[in-house]
C-alpha cells in the first residue's frame, strides 16, 4: 500500500478549522492510519510496519491496544 493509498484525502473543511485543531486532527490521522494499515501516512516508500502494528501479525483490536499503550506512555 502506497502512502497515497494510506492518506485520507484532505478536504476544504479542515481549512475552516483553527490551525491548532487542524494540526491535532492531522496528528490523530497519522496514529489512526498506522493502526488501520500498519504505517502512518508519511512512511517512506518500502517501509514496513512496526511489529506491533503489522496487520499480517495482529488483529485490529491488538493494534488498537498497542497504540493506546504507546500513547499512554508518551
Amino acid at each position: 500500500m502506497t502512502s497515497e493509498e494510506r492518506r485520507v484525502l484532505p478536504t476544504a473543511r479542515i481549512a475552516e478549522c483553527p490551525q491548532k485543531a487542524a494540526e491535532q486532527a492531522r496528528w490523530w490521522e497519522g496514529h489512526i492510519l498506522e493502526v488501520l494499515h500498519g504505517l502512518p501516512p508519511d512512511a517512506p516508500h518500502g517501509a514496513v510496519p512496526r511489529p506491533e502494528f503489522d496487520p499480517r501479525q495482529h488483529c485490529l483490536a491488538e493494534r488498537e491496544r498497542a497504540k493506546a499503550a504507546e500513547l499512554a506512555i508518551g
